[in-house]
């Protein structure tokens, strides 16, 4: 090999040594730089926060206490056997405007009364109304009173029986502009389910006996489902045993299952230990799944516990019921704890003679802010309170109409009963949970019913600018 020609090849080993070298840093340098991303400039999008005007306050009351198959020769026909007193109240400012939903399969009625609220400075209308209704015939006898409520697509009745002497009426209110075709899903003490439909107009209340879907079952529970409108669903009661009137009532339905809750205002009058007979008991399901469900009456004067809990389990989709005849008379609350949402109701009669009510009692809601509840005409109207924190509370009670605000001092998880003004309208408001019942007793008079929150404003929403 001749010396040029060492030299070239020496020449270029260099320059392929150096080129590899220098693609390697490239390499290397690209691949270093990968981690490191190259700077940025995000800007968010424009945006505002708007909180939407609330609608109207629709309130349906359940109207004339109702007579089933007066007339021999129609079994089926509906008749007024009482015609119902009204409160109502709302805060200053506010606008309440009555209204009437049209009852057309109903003798003798025309209407059920309703209430109608526009919002307020851009929030809910605070308003309430109530009802109260005394019958005293050879059929029907006995005393009932029930809030006036607003619609919901989704309800629950826990109450009422399809056996011989039982008289039991679903009132269903649409009292909004859009037909309603509502569903009916009954469930029983054997389990199993049958539903039904039934088509309601705009502006009207329609009635289904309870026997329809029901018939023979002594522990019905039924879910109520709405499409197309929301409704208001009620379960009005009467009782007959060997010939005697043993009672009326209207009850309100229950929003949703739950697993933890309370029953206020059950009171106890009759001691009784025949299940079949019971002056007092809770009627349960576990609609989904199987539960165990424990049950603690409390005293509803100061919020003690009474006596040892009663644990039940339930199978799913089947109606179970829990005695508490034993407890001494008084007035409770009963705490519901279930390892699954479970609904309920509380049964409690004043006898089981001629002369006797009864009544059912649901869970009373979380109460926090203000609220306004009505107390309709009827004997020793009283308010049952809870505090439902382990903080101590005071509650302010102020009539609507005018007059002094009376506070109630709650120590934690206790109770309190405060008298009432019947025919009143009251606000209610606790910085903390609260529960509330209106509850009334008298001889052979029975009734009651879960104070419910004023309805909540729309959520505030963001709107983006594009």
């Amino acid at each position: 090999m001749s010396r040029r020609t060492s030299v070239r090849l020496v020449a270029t080993g260099a320059r392929l040594t150096a080129g590899i070298v220098v693609s390697a840093a490239c390499v290397a340098g690209a691949v270093i730089a990968i981690p490191a991303a190259w700077p940025t400039i995000a800007r968010a999008p424009a945006h505002t926060t708007v909180k939407p005007v609330a609608g109207d306050t629709l309130l349906s009351c359940a109207g004339s206490f109702l007579a089933l198959g007066r007339d021999a020769a129609q079994a089926s026909q509906l008749s007024v056997a009482g015609t119902p007193k009204l409160v109502s109240g709302a805060s200053q400012g506010a606008d309440l405007t009555s209204a009437e939903l049209g009852m057309s399969d109903v003798v003798g009625a025309t209407a059920a009364p309703g209430f109608t609220a526009s919002p307020h400075d851009r929030e809910p209308a605070l308003v309430a109304a109530a009802q109260s209704v005394t019958v005293s015939a050879d059929d029907l006898s006995g005393f009932a009173a029930s809030a006036c409520r607003p619609p919901s697509m989704e309800s629950w009745i826990v109450g009422g029986a399809g056996t011989t002497g039982s008289s039991d009426i679903l009132l269903i209110a649409n009292p909004g502009a859009v037909t309603a075709t509502v569903t009916f899903t009954e469930y029983g003490s054997a389990g199993g389910t049958h539903s039904s439909e039934l088509v309601v107009p705009a502006g009207t209340q329609s009635t289904v006996p309870l026997v329809a879907g029901s018939a023979g079952e002594s522990s019905p529970v039924v879910k109520v489902t709405s499409s197309g409108a929301p409704v208001r669903a009620a379960l009005q009661s009467s009782l007959i045993r060997t010939l005697d009137p043993v009672g009326i009532d209207v009850q309100d339905a229950i929003a949703q299952p739950q697993k933890d809750f309370s029953l206020l205002g059950v009171r106890a009058l009759v001691g009784s230990d025949d299940d079949d007979n019971a002056s007092t008991a809770v009627r349960l399901l576990a609609p989904d799944a199987d539960a165990t469900v424990t049950l603690q009456p409390r005293n509803a004067a100061n919020g003690s516990k009474v006596g040892d809990p009663k644990t039940v389990k339930l199978t799913a989709g089947q109606v179970g019921s829990v005695n508490f005849s034993a407890l001494k008379p008084g007035l409770y609350a009963i705490d519901v704890k279930s390892s699954t949402p479970v609904v309920a109701a509380a049964w409690q009669t004043t006898g089981f003679a001629k002369g006797s009510d009864f009544a059912w009692m649901t869970p009373a809601p979380l109460l926090t802010g203000t609220t306004a509840f009505a107390v309709a005409e009827g004997p020793a109207p009283q308010l049952h309170l809870q505090n439902a924190t382990a903080e101590a509370t005071t509650v302010e009670l102020t009539p609507l109409q005018g007059g002094a605000t009376q506070r109630v001092a709650l120590q934690p998880d206790g109770a309190a009963t405060v008298a009432l003004s019947a025919s009143t309208t009251y606000t209610l408001s606790s910085p903390t949970a609260v529960r509330a019942a209106v509850v009334y007793s008298g001889i052979g008079l029975l009734a009651g019913y879960p104070v419910w929150a004023t309805d909540a404003a729309a959520a505030p929403i963001t709107v983006y600018q594009r």
